[in-house]
């Protein structure tokens, strides 16, 4: 969607403000798109153009953070590219897929998600904030076929909303292949780097990119990636990975509640 309008200085002032925040959100945990997405329709952006002008900025900031991460030699590639191939194999089949959906099946779908969100996050605390074994090798983490396909169904649901993806994909990383989650985190900002790559090309091919307002959004999105990166390298970081995960599906819930309509239902009953 190629857009003439000239932005106001009101509507750049939050793109820029979603786009830092979205860039730092990716990179310390995930679902910047929490933040985005909800504040782009709010601004008057259709939902679906809203949703594919999002991927820029995921696509601007998580290439940013994984540069930072590279260069600070923080990659484990090996175990990158065996996480990535069936994440960009599952967001190719979601993106094709997220216009054939009823509104009735992404709620559903989106509930659903949370739901194994929030039951990993109060379940498995203790093995989410395990500590790097100081020798371990990247050749000794055994990835097993439950975990490919997990990767793969998480890549599905990347391409097809994004809502939520970020986390699950980090929870996978941890929970299902065994990676501690600071290098879960850096090793997520490649994986889910590819697939965005993936589903910007098919949202841009159906014109569903506003690209006026994409472009203030993707350049914040990398100064908030960029000091994401510092925070998400230094001491303490698991902590602080973990904290941001909680505010971030808590940001889901509420997000998810609204589009429901229940904050506005209750307001109602109330008055």
């Amino acid at each position: 969607m190629l857009c003439c309008e000239v932005i106001d200085a009101i509507t750049l002032l939050a793109l820029i403000i979603c786009g830092l925040a979205g860039g730092f959100i990716n990179t310390v945990a995930a679902s910047g798109a929490t933040v985005v997405v909800p504040s782009m329709i709010g601004l008057g952006l259709e939902a679906g153009v809203a949703n594919g002008t999002s991927r820029l900025a995921a696509v601007a900031g998580l290439a940013t953070a994984t540069w930072r991460f590279h260069q600070a030699g923080a990659i484990p590639w090996l175990l990158t590219l065996k996480a990535t191939v069936p994440m960009v194999a599952g967001a190719i089949a979601g993106s094709l897929f997220a216009t054939s959906l009823s509104d009735q099946w992404i709620t559903l779908a989106i509930a659903g998600s949370l739901l194994f969100v929030l039951v990993c996050l109060i379940t498995q605390p203790t093995r989410l904030l395990q500590q790097e074994q100081p020798n371990a090798e990247e050749s000794e983490t055994q990835l097993g076929p439950l975990f490919y396909l997990l990767m793969t169904a998480t890549g599905f649901w990347a391409g097809f909303i994004a809502l939520g993806s970020g986390v699950m994909t980090l929870l996978v990383l941890v929970l299902a292949g065994g990676i501690p989650l600071k290098t879960a985190n850096i090793l997520k900002c490649f994986v889910r780097l590819s697939s965005s790559l993936v589903a910007l090309l098919i949202f841009g091919l159906r014109g569903e990119i506003n690209w006026l307002w994409a472009l203030p959004l993707a350049l914040s999105g990398m100064a908030g990636a960029h000091l994401g990166a510092k925070l998400a390298l230094g001491e303490g970081a698991t902590q602080l990975i973990f904290r941001a995960l909680i505010a971030v599906v808590g940001l889901e819930v509420l997000s998810f509640l609204w589009r429901l309509g229940l904050p506005q239902n209750l307001m109602g009953a109330l008055a």
